[in-house]
């Protein structure tokens, strides 16, 4: 990513980029502390979405970098 600088953009704004639904949006907001108005980069965004989506229901921690 030479010479290319990421952007950051409202958490809204990639909702519907990314066509979030309503109840997964609101329970990454809640995990991550977000609130409103929030600037991300847009990996960041998806990445924080995509760990929500493997994260237990029963609001187990999960151990990080287990191999």
């Amino acid at each position: 990513m030479e010479g290319q600088k990421e952007e950051y953009a409202a958490i809204e704004e990639l909702k519907e980029k990314e066509g979030t639904p309503d109840a997964v949006f609101e329970g990454v907001k809640a995990a991550n502390g977000w609130k409103t108005g929030k600037m991300v980069k847009e990996k960041d965004y998806k990445d924080a979405v995509d760990a929500f989506g493997k994260a237990p229901m029963d609001g187990r921690e999960v151990k990080r970098y287990v191999q």
